[in-house]
């Protein structure tokens, strides 16, 4: 592995999803102070339903890219892995087309017969353009991954929030909707917008970039064959679990009306968790997503070339840092999380969920670097089938917990979700890398370093914020000092 390319662009990513994950999360601050829990409940809703035509539009074709890009060029092949992309562009484009369509010309039946709420539809025709937009620019991300060339992608991301932001801020001045119909057809405007203007930049950045490798397209044979393998089992499992996740959010605000909660209260709690607890929880991942997703081109790069020791040793050392990063955050969300949320959303009841859902924290983070390393070994079939399981007993635990246990049902089906299919892809994990994972060193060793200064943090009358720096602090020294202490031992023996 290019261990300093692999950081350079680990870093660059990180910052501007950093920068990105931030403007999100005050974007979603706004759109409560604007719209209510409903409203944030009723805009989850419909993106549940363009989340699912979105994926299928685009992690196909991403991957694909990626993985027919790396494989050619660790071979040196680089006109026919020119050639595979240029067709994956076509293939793309048809894609989203073709799923644009279908949704815009769905809208009506799915927002009367499948969300029961027919001012979803207009909101969801306004998105449906977008999709062709997004899956050619989906494609040229996947070759940009490939490259190693991170800030061409980057740029392009940071852009695309700036611009939904920015028409979305505008559009809400200047028309001041009256309904959360309005107010939602206001929120996807910025979206489409954002779409098309991303992808006018990727072509310019992918042309420039395509004339730098000096060298014809050549014709790949059979290249249906190698790009079916990738990109089905994908597309296949986007469709399933994506539409199975739907399924779920509209079960979610039945449920709670089964449980006694009106339709309007019912959206509100849909909001809380969805719209407002979730994306908290889901920000510090800034620093994991840019190196689960660059992990897929080094695996795959070793995987052609059969180089096991090496496969090993960078699943190894990315799950340890996962663990490192992730528990701290949990533990800083379990005796934080009401500040936390208090301070962004004036919202008690999203300060309770988040410190409910932290323990999800480490199974959530670890799936996303397992997830690519898994994809990077041409594992994505075991990738799509504990996807799907998990998504059949969401819905299933959803439907059954719900009006019983009301919101406390959701929460329960998100920590058995994320436990169930983290566990299934680390069991495949180890069986594919042979990885051996030391507990003591990497999880109960870092439990009690972050968990220490947080409960020695409850006695000082400080800012909340003054109290987690504190806590970080005193965590990363004591990690610090154990891995000085393992290298004196190591090297006296």
């Amino acid at each position: 592995m290019q261990k300093k390319l692999f950081l350079k662009n680990g870093l660059i990513m990180a910052i501007s999803a950093l920068m990105i994950r931030t403007m999100n999360l005050f974007f979603r601050v706004f759109m409560a102070d604007t719209m209510g829990a409903e409203g944030i409940g009723l805009y989850q809703l419909i993106m549940s339903i363009y989340l699912f035509y979105s994926t299928i539009s685009t992690s196909g074709v991403l991957l694909t890219a990626t993985r027919l890009f790396s494989d050619f060029s660790a071979r040196g092949e680089y006109a026919k892995a020119r050639y595979s992309v240029n067709r994956c562009l076509l293939i793309s484009l048809f894609i989203g087309l073709t799923f644009g369509c279908i949704m815009f010309l769905t809208s009506d039946s799915v927002a009367e017969h499948f969300l029961h709420d027919m001012r979803t539809a207009n909101a969801m025709k306004l998105l449906a353009p977008s999709l062709p937009f997004m899956s050619v620019s989906a494609c040229i991300r996947g070759y940009f991954t490939a490259r190693r060339k991170t800030l061409p992608t980057s740029i392009d991301q940071l852009l695309e929030q700036v611009i939904e932001m920015s028409v979305f801020a505008g559009a809400f001045a200047f028309l001041q909707p009256d309904t959360l119909e309005k107010a939602c057809c206001t929120a996807v405007l910025g979206t489409t917008f954002a779409e098309m203007i991303s992808l006018i930049y990727s072509m310019i950045c992918y042309c420039i970039d395509m004339k730098k490798l000096n060298c014809k397209s050549e014709k790949v044979n059979a290249l249906a064959k190698k790009i079916m393998p990738v990109a089905v089992p994908v597309m296949v499992n986007s469709c399933l679990r994506n539409g199975l996740s739907a399924v779920e959010n509209v079960l979610i605000p039945f449920g709670l009306k089964r449980n006694g909660a009106d339709s309007s209260n019912a959206l509100a709690q849909y909001g809380i968790i969805t719209g407002m607890v979730m994306p908290v929880i889901a920000f510090p991942t800034v620093f994991i997503l840019p190196f689960s997703s660059l992990i897929v081109t080094e695996m795959s790069e070793n995987f052609a070339k059969n180089h096991r020791k090496s496969i090993q040793y960078i699943s190894s050392k990315m799950f340890k840092l996962t663990l490192f990063y992730s528990l701290p955050v949990m533990v800083i969300f379990v005796f934080f999380g009401k500040n936390i949320c208090e301070s962004l959303y004036h919202n008690e009841n999203a300060g309770l969920f988040l410190a409910m859902l932290a323990p999800i924290v480490p199974f959530m983070y670890l799936d996303c670097v397992v997830d690519g390393i898994l994809k990077g070994l041409n594992e994505q079939t075991s990738y799509m089938i504990f996807n799907l399981i998990d998504a059949i007993i969401r819905v299933i635990l959803t439907y059954l917990l719900l009006p019983k246990f009301g919101v406390f049902g959701i929460v329960a089906v998100i920590i058995v979700s994320e436990f169930l299919n983290t566990v299934m892809s680390i069991a495949r994990l180890i069986k594919v890398t042979a990885i051996k994972i030391n507990v003591f060193e990497w999880i109960i060793f870092p439990l009690m370093s972050i968990i220490t200064p947080c409960l020695l943090m409850k006695f000082l009358s400080v800012n909340f914020i003054l109290k987690i720096v504190i806590c970080l602090v005193f965590y990363g020294i004591l990690l610090a000092g154990m891995k000085k202490i393992k290298d004196k031992s190591i090297l006296q023996f």
